[in-house]
């Protein structure tokens, strides 16, 4: 099985949860009765309470019923799955943002402009801490069953599709519309997702939001004036960042299985490479064993023999991330801000190797309890890259509000979800335009000078 069979795959699978059932009884149905609507409201209550204390994938179906008092064959009969009680509500909070998005103003290079996308950010936060617990899930859940999925991308779509209009319309013509939609929509929605888990704690709500806007703002109107940023008193937070750089030497994650013969090694390395494309396309939660040995080509009782379990094996693809991933990030601090080939360079570099860990990193970004080696190395590489991303941020020079708190966060999403969230939109340019792009945002939005994001000759290449 390729790489693209396991992608293919990812829209087919079904939950172990979803059998045939008589249909359930929905909101408006008339046979629900009074006593109904509140049982019904009160397994949905319980749901979502469950999502914020397991995560979705640690929610079964049985303790959903034993929360909400009631039997497993009683909940069947006002829902068919876990997934369907989701559905309900993501589409109470998705219908929500829809509500934003519509009314959204004019955007430009104005203060006029400004306001309206400032007031369409906080809108955004404001419906996002209201309904906190279920777009955490909505974060989490990278892949869940056939019939989830399609819904979250149509909902994706149909918000993209507003947000690329409404820059149409404002004179957004220097960048791919539909491209920087996606990833406008994918940098605010990961950037509140780290603000609920509490990444931007040493700000308050106002100064992430303020400091989220003036990076949108330059991000589609580099050319903003600095007037512009004043007229509207903004409290960015701190100018003064603690940067410690060089971020130290990580703790050491030897290879375990450097002591293998050469037939051994190769065997592991086809697992761990199976493995990582699997979790990029399953999420680590939804992907099984059998997933990996398929895709490896190898039998159950060969991954045995150096994976205890599926943790084991994610463990493994830590340590070596832990190896691999601070050197990596430290060639982005040597990249000097006005460097745009050198940022090129980098992001190539980076994107070539974000799918190998995306299953990972995503995992480590969850916010759920996990312990051992798994832990060690997600501190060790997230305290590494914090320091890259503000030692490298911190060395432009901005006549405009900047806090690198925010900017650190809205870098991180973007590295995290950029790659993914462009690849379907990529020309016929692929990588490089997806490269490109990333390039043209950290320029415009991170790192902004404006004698030369505003003239740049890079711009006919987004198109």
């Amino acid at each position: 099985m390729n790489k693209g069979a396991v992608t293919r795959r990812t829209l087919t699978r079904v939950s172990s949860e979803e059998t045939q059932r008589r249909a359930s009884y929905g909101p408006n149905s008339p046979q629900i009765g009074a006593k109904g609507a509140r049982t019904r409201q009160r397994i949905i209550d319980e749901t979502l309470t469950l999502f914020e204390e397991k995560g979705f994938h640690g929610t079964l179906v049985d303790g959903i019923a034993e929360r909400s008092g009631v039997s497993r064959a009683t909940l069947y009969q006002y829902f068919e799955s876990k997934d369907e009680i989701f559905r309900e509500l993501m589409e109470e909070c998705g219908a929500a943002l829809h509500r934003v998005v519509r009314r959204l103003g004019p955007l430009g290079p104005t203060e006029q402009g400004f306001d309206n996308l400032h007031w369409w950010l906080g809108e955004w936060a404001w419906v996002f801490d209201k309904y906190a617990t279920m777009f955490a899930q909505w974060s989490r859940v990278a892949t869940v069953s056939a019939e989830v999925r399609p819904r979250v991308d149509v909902f994706v779509e149909g918000y993209v599709e507003r947000i690329e209009k409404r820059l149409a319309s404002s004179g957004v013509s220097d960048i791919n519309t539909a491209q920087v939609g996606t990833l406008l929509t994918v940098l605010v929605h990961r950037f509140n997702f780290y603000r609920y888990l509490g990444a931007a704690s040493e700000l308050s709500d106002e100064q992430a939001l303020d400091g989220l806007a003036v990076v949108a703002q330059l991000m589609l109107f580099p050319e903003t004036p600095d007037e512009v940023f004043a007229d509207m008193d903004l409290d960015v937070g701190p100018e003064v960042s603690v940067v410690h750089w060089p971020a130290g030497p990580p703790p050491e994650f030897p290879d375990r299985f450097a002591g293998l013969s050469a037939r051994a090694r190769a065997t592991v390395g086809r697992l761990l490479d199976s493995a990582c494309r699997v979790f990029h396309a399953y999420s680590y939660h939804m992907a099984t064993i059998d997933d990996v040995v398929g895709e490896a080509g190898v039998a159950r009782g060969t991954f045995y023999k150096y994976f205890t379990d599926k943790t084991d094996l994610l463990t493994a693809i830590a340590e070596e991330g832990a190896r691999v991933l601070p050197e990596l990030l430290d060639r982005l601090a040597e990249v000097e801000p006005d460097d745009e080939d050198g940022l090129r360079a980098w992001l190539r570099e980076y994107e070539s190797m974000q799918s190998r860990y995306v299953g990972l990193i995503r995992f480590w970004l969850e916010g759920l309890p996990y312990d051992g080696r798994l832990r060690e190395a997600a501190v060790a590489v997230g305290h590494h890259a914090e320091a890259v991303y503000r030692a490298f941020l911190d060395g432009a020079e901005r006549s405009y509000p900047f806090n690198v708190t925010t900017a650190s966060l809205v870098l991180e999403a973007l590295l995290e979800r950029g790659p993914d969230g462009l690849a379907d939109q990529a020309t016929s340019g692929g990588r490089d335009d997806v490269v490109e792009l990333l390039a043209k945002v950290v320029e415009r939005g991170l790192v902004n000078d404006r004698r030369q994001v505003a003239g740049s000759a890079r711009g006919g290449a987004a198109r």
